[in-house]
């Protein structure tokens, strides 16, 4: 007999996100940024995330869902990842803030750490988010974690999201990108949020 694990949300009685209100849903893309592409904390795969992404916003913008764009950055200059005024805390072209589009700056994994997101997107009456970015183990399920916490329903786009190698917690071998990322995804589905493709993201009814 094949053991089917629980779901936290399903026990709890969390549903799954089945169809979208425009005006109250915001699309944060997490730390789009240089560091991920061409600096120190390179995520697998990073370019292929640039085309879909670019839809994606396509698809936002076209039915009027709030866009605001996360970038993380170091408090010290001298940091040697998202330093403030480097190379690497630069978003990573095309996927750009655009006319109407918001900028949040968090200081720390989750988009809501000391930034005025929360405080935004309640004057805009959001309450739903679209999670997608980078890295999924880190930022992602940071965000995850914290906008349940805030009561918002949240919804984490499978693949426009990305992890990275590690290494073992005890240095002896490398964890892959790959098993990180679903080992990550499996957990936000299991606890934070509804997780699917940009795909079926796109495809759920729009309400007004």
């Amino acid at each position: 007999m094949t053991f089917t694990p629980n779901s936290f949300r399903k026990l709890t009685g969390t549903p799954d996100i089945v169809r979208l209100e425009k005006k109250k849903t915001a699309l944060l893309p997490i730390e789009f940024q240089n560091e991920h592409f061409t600096g120190s904390l390179p995520v697998q795969d990073a370019e292929s995330l640039i085309a879909p992404m670019i839809k994606f916003m396509d698809w936002a913008d076209k039915h009027k869902i709030m866009t605001v764009h996360i970038r993380h950055l170091a408090k010290s200059l001298a940091s040697p990842v998202f330093a403030p005024e480097s190379q690497g805390a630069e978003f990573h072209a095309p996927v750009i803030p655009r006319k109407k589009h918001f900028i949040e700056t968090k200081y720390a994994s989750s988009a809501f750490s000391g930034s005025s997101l929360h405080t935004l997107l309640q004057s805009e009456n959001i309450d739903t988010v679209i999670l997608t970015g980078m890295s999924t183990p880190s930022s992602i399920s940071a965000s995850a974690h914290d906008a349940c916490l805030l009561g918002y329903k949240c919804l984490v786009v499978s693949d426009l999201t990305a992890a990275r190698d590690v290494m073992s917690w005890n240095e002896t071998s490398v964890i892959s990108a790959a098993q990180m990322q679903q080992t990550a995804l499996a957990n936000i589905a299991d606890k934070y949020a509804s997780v699917m493709t940009c795909f079926d993201v796109m495809a759920l009814p729009l309400e007004k």
